[in-house]
């Protein structure tokens, strides 16, 4: 287990910039997401903490030893990591326990330290029935987990994961988003984990990073950035959200394109974009709630109601409702609606709505 401090590395591959001054520090037995969308520099950076890359400027340390930084630059095989990589990189001419036991073979441990630190960690990630079977005869989640096991055989200070989930189906990713997060708490090892999947952040991270265009946009608990996002890029990149223009004014916004206000408590003026998340909305009586609209579409999937909602001729709003809330209401149906809560964010008139790359 192990602190990871990063001060003010930037990584640059010719005249493009991949990552801007990063910093932060990563506190030891805690989960961490490098969380943004393909190309903004998350993998980059996890492979300078791994040694696979050196930054262009800045430094790394691991614990109080200072891996990358001026003309220091320590391998990834004296970092004392663990990796584990988008493909499974499973050896398909070894059974699982030699997979698993390789990295401890390696270094020559001795034979029953092998054998009992393999069996360990085998049972840790429930596979210690399949010890004797080989990659092919094993399930995608449970080849992902051999190499899991392999990261974590050696005891390593600091555990890296690179999208390993990104080739699972949906409902064994979700499964494999628990056991990761139950191993890291069982051996309360410190995790650096990359992904684009805001689902996977927020159910297994201590804390998330945002980044976008190598900047970091946020960082703190999913929670927190979930209700408190510090710009509409990180609203829309972390959770579903709706956004509205409008103009500000004595704490309510009169919406653009429409003849509607909605109260935002908030001291602005001026042109703004209101954020709404469409879980955070419910039907009411058309002549109550603080919007009215015309339903134009309602999808049934089982546990919500995905609906749409017209405002006015130009404008629409998600909204996701229960079932049985929304079970009554058809498409074409006047309906209210009540915000429990919105967020409200300056519009300099840049266009900051679409996740770019």
């Amino acid at each position: 287990m192990s602190t990871v401090r990063i001060t003010n590395v930037t990584k640059a591959f010719g005249d493009n910039v991949v990552l801007k001054a990063f910093s932060d520090e990563f506190e030891d037995g805690k989960f961490y997401t490098l969380l943004g969308p393909s190309g903004c520099g998350k993998t980059t950076m996890l492979r300078i903490i791994a040694g696979f890359e050196t930054p262009t400027s800045g430094e790394v340390y691991i614990g109080d030893k200072l891996v990358s930084g001026g003309k220091t630059f320590l391998p990834p095989e004296k970092r004392d990591i663990g990796m584990v990589f988008q493909s499974y990189a499973v050896w398909p001419h070894m059974n699982v326990f030699d997979n698993v036991a390789y990295p401890l073979k390696i270094k020559r441990a001795a034979s029953a330290d092998v054998k009992t630190r393999t069996d360990r960690v085998l049972s840790i990630v429930h596979l210690a029935q399949y010890a004797a079977r080989f990659p092919n005869q094993l399930s995608g989640g449970q080849q992902q987990r051999v190499a899991l096991a392999r990261a974590l055989v050696a005891q390593p200070k600091l555990l890296l994961l690179d999208e390993p989930l990104s080739n699972l189906d949906a409902k064994l990713r979700e499964s494999m988003r628990f056991e990761i997060k139950d191993i890291q708490t069982q051996l309360g090892i410190t995790v650096v984990y990359v992904t684009h999947d805001q689902t996977e952040a927020m159910a297994m991270s201590d804390r998330i990073l945002v980044i976008n265009r190598g900047v970091v946009q946020q960082t703190g608990t999913p929670e927190y950035i979930y209700n408190n996002p510090a710009n509409p890029f990180v609203a829309d990149f972390v959770g579903k959200v709706e956004f509205l223009r409008g103009a500000a004014s004595g704490g309510v916004v009169t919406l653009d394109n429409t003849d509607q206000k909605l109260r935002c408590g908030d001291s602005r003026k001026g042109k703004v974009i209101v954020a709404i998340r469409p879980e955070t909305v419910k039907f009411t009586a058309p002549d109550k709630g603080d919007l009215r609209g015309t339903l134009t579409n309602r999808f049934f999937l089982g546990d919500i109601c995905d609906c749409r909602v017209k405002l006015s001729d130009k404008v629409l709003l998600r909204v996701i409702a229960d079932p049985v809330l929304a079970e009554h209401i058809a498409a074409g149906d006047s309906v209210g609606l009540a915000v429990r809560s919105l967020m409200v964010f300056e519009d300099d008139g840049e266009d900051r709505l679409e996740i770019l790359t």
